[in-house]
């Protein structure tokens, strides 16, 4: 009986570990996207100035409606560190298993966004930014139309962005319920 229990145990113990990380969204980090408008590919480095892993692109046509989701560990000088990337829409196929040795990897700041809801509402209603990361800092602008955001830093659930909003540039800090890691769908307005 002890023998069938330490054969099941290992068992049960070995299909854990040889499980993927399927999560695919992290509440409890900033997420963003790369931007597959652009020709440049998603280069992973081991570490900040680091040595080259690979290199990760969406090519042209039907691929141009899939993008890479990335949560984020840790931001530091321009530089991402990757708790989880998926490339999305689809399911947990190949290509997603193999992103999870990208753990922990490195990527440059370039290209990633965050956009906010899509919404029709008057600015005074919208999307709240602020000059520092929490709500009682001055207030810098709100948005009540859909904005593509540069991501730039983050600190805990807040990410600091750039964007241009009614002809102004503009560099504030976003909440996390306000980020939307979505290039072409929108996520729900929560005011």
């Amino acid at each position: 009986m002890h023998k069938r229990f330490l054969f099941l145990f290992i068992l049960n113990a070995f299909m854990g570990l040889s499980q993927t990380d399927d999560k695919i969204f992290y509440e409890e980090r900033v997420e963003c996207y790369f931007d597959n408008t652009t020709t440049d590919s998603l280069i992973i480095y081991n570490g900040i100035d680091g040595d080259f892993i690979t290199k990760l692109k969406i090519k042209p046509g039907h691929e141009r409606l899939r993008w890479y989701k990335i949560a984020i560990a840790e931001v530091k000088d321009g530089w991402v560190k990757i708790e989880n990337i998926r490339r999305v829409p689809g399911p947990d196929d190949t290509i997603n298993i193999s992103l999870n040795a990208i753990k922990d990897k490195w990527i440059k700041i370039d290209h990633l966004k965050i956009n906010i809801a899509d919404m029709s509402l008057p600015d005074s209603l919208g999307v709240p930014f602020y000059s520092e990361p929490n709500v009682n800092s001055k207030l810098i602008c709100k948005s009540g139309k859909f904005l593509s955001l540069n991501l730039l830093a983050t600190s805990g659930l807040w990410a600091k962005v750039s964007f241009m909003h009614n002809g102004t540039n503009y560099i504030a800090w976003i909440q996390r319920k306000y980020q939307c890691a979505y290039p072409w769908t929108t996520c729900p307005y929560n005011p």
